[in-house]
């Protein structure tokens, strides 16, 4: 019995490992993708004046789905993987948008 036990949190170990070390890569990727997406919705919307529907076909639209987007009065924030990771940016009046983080 304690042969079998030994076995089991064996392999979960194992994969909880794998889990981790897989995972990393698409963090770091979801974390690029935010906020590359908002300097360029926030360059979209304030720089070159275009609305919101019109920045998105920037985007394809298979990567943007799970990403959120808002927009408050002089930036955009961009949220994934339920708000775990995010990113802004910020408009300024002769500097144009850049990341806020």
């Amino acid at each position: 019995m304690n042969r079998k036990w030994l076995l089991i949190i064996g392999v979960l170990v194992v994969l909880v490992g794998v889990g981790v070390w897989s995972s990393k890569d698409t963090l770091a990727t979801a974390r690029v993708g935010t906020v590359y997406v908002a300097k360029q919705t926030c360059s979209c919307l304030f720089v070159a004046g275009r609305p919101l529907d019109s920045c998105y076909t920037d985007f394809d639209a298979e990567a943007v789905r799970p990403l959120d987007v808002s927009v408050s009065k002089n930036g955009v924030t961009v949220s994934a993987l339920g708000g775990v990771i995010s990113a802004r940016a910020q408009y300024e009046q002769g500097f144009g948008c850049h990341p806020v983080n």
